[in-house]
C-alpha cells in the first residue's frame, strides 16, 4: 500500500511538471534589431488596384512597408515632394520607408493615378 501511494505521488509530480513545461512556457519577444534602435513597422497591402489601408496614422520613427500583392506593377510616389519614391514594384516586391518627421505624406501610384494613399505622422 505504501509503494502504491509513493507511486501515485511520483506520477502526480511528473504529470504536473510535464504540464508546466509543455503548456505554461512564457514566450519572449525580442526585436530583430538589438541595438536599441528598433523601429516598429506597419504594412500596407497593395491589392485590387488599391492601397490597404489607404490612410495610416503613425508615430515618428515608424517604418511602413508596402507590398505589391496585386497582378500588376505599382509605385509609391509622393504627391508634392520626393519623400516617397519607389521603383516600379512587380508583384511580390516591397518598398519600405521610415518616417522621421511629423506631417502628412500623400502619395499615389504613377502607373495608376487613381490609386491614392496618405500617411499622417505624429510625435
Amino acid at each position: 500500500m505504501k509503494n502504491l501511494i509513493t507511486a501515485l505521488i511520483v506520477l502526480v509530480v511528473v504529470g504536473v511538471g510535464t504540464y508546466y513545461l509543455v503548456f505554461n512556457k512564457k514566450q519572449e519577444v525580442t526585436p530583430a534589431n538589438t541595438n536599441n534602435s528598433y523601429t516598429p513597422g506597419i504594412s500596407v497591402d497593395i491589392k485590387s488596384f488599391a492601397f490597404n489601408p489607404s490612410t495610416l496614422t503613425v508615430k515618428v520613427g515608424t517604418k511602413v512597408t508596402w507590398t505589391n500583392n496585386d497582378s500588376a506593377p505599382h509605385t509609391i510616389t509622393s504627391d508634392s515632394d520626393n519623400l516617397l519614391n519607389s521603383t516600379t514594384l512587380s508583384p511580390g516586391q516591397s518598398y519600405s520607408f521610415t518616417f522621421t518627421t511629423p506631417g502628412t505624406s500623400n502619395y499615389h501610384c504613377t502607373i495608376h493615378p487613381s490609386m491614392k494613399g496618405s500617411v499622417i505622422v505624429e510625435n
